[in-house]
């Protein structure tokens, strides 16, 4: 994970900052979303552990560290799905009340972040072309520094069976490219600031006319609480920011096509 400030701003006015509440949301907002799981009681040691893990200054060893959690009878989906989420609530709780840096919440982020790729399977590069798989393309915006909510819906779907492919800022002509070479069930855009949803209308404007059949196009991420009326701004099939419900679209669309088939 990159970002342009990473200076101590602890000093620095309110008005100053690199906008409080979209990067305290993005560490907490965007991860809201708790699965059916999430109802249990979390164990606080656990979050507690997490947090100084990933605060503390030197080398970050994550086998390590996922070896502790597993020899406390944690599985992998509820490190993904709960403790993740919640260790990066409290980082951003922190950070807001200036108990740590940017700097320092920015690196606790990126260390989360790596632990998904021991706890998820990752994208391959042999799309699914069976009936059951679902292809996803996922699409961030150039200006997403953080960008852990999405590896952890990415890990989500991937757990239902999707395989999913993320692209970091590409051009419309690059999505459209990529989509033509090959076969996707669903297209899912992260957005986190609204200044964005008109570059991403044009891409999805882009995609329709390109594509004879473009799959169902949704939207998600930190924008759904800072602006109204995002799916009229951005012409989108769904904005939501529950994973399970993007991927029933992507369900409702292959069973249509099923039945069109038939």
């Amino acid at each position: 994970m990159t970002t342009e400030n990473s200076s101590d701003d602890r000093g620095m006015e309110d008005g100053a900052r690199p906008d409080v509440s979209a990067l305290a949301s993005a560490v907490i907002s965007a991860l809201s979303e708790k699965s059916d799981e999430a109802g249990l009681t979390i164990r606080a040691s656990v979050v507690r552990k997490l947090v100084k893990a990933t605060l503390r200054d030197g080398a970050f060893n994550a086998e390590t560290l996922l070896a502790d959690l597993t020899d406390s009878r944690l599985t992998a989906d509820q490190i993904v799905d709960i403790y993740i989420p919640e260790a990066a609530r409290e980082l951003g709780v922190m950070w807001v009340e200036d108990v740590i840096s940017f700097a320092k919440v920015t690196i606790a982020t990126a260390r989360l972040q790596g632990l998904l790729t021991h706890l998820a399977p990752p994208w391959s590069a042999n799309l699914s072309e069976g009936e059951d798989g679902a292809n996803t393309l996922m699409i961030l915006q150039a200006s997403d520094t953080h960008t852990l909510g999405p590896h952890l819906a990415a890990a989500q779907l991937r757990r239902m069976g999707a395989m999913v492919r993320i692209l970091f800022g590409p051009d419309k002509s690059a999505v459209t490219d990529i989509m033509q070479d090959e076969h996707y069930d669903l297209v899912l855009f992260s957005c986190s600031r609204a200044d964005m949803l008109a570059s991403i209308n044009q891409t999805v404007k882009w995609i329709r006319s390109r594509l004879n059949n473009p799959p169902p196009i949704a939207l998600g991420g930190l924008v759904l609480g800072l602006t109204d009326r995002i799916k009229d701004k951005t012409g989108v099939d769904l904005v939501t920011s529950d994973v399970q419900v993007a991927f029933k679209l992507c369900d409702r669309k292959r069973l249509k096509t099923k039945s069109v088939a038939k």
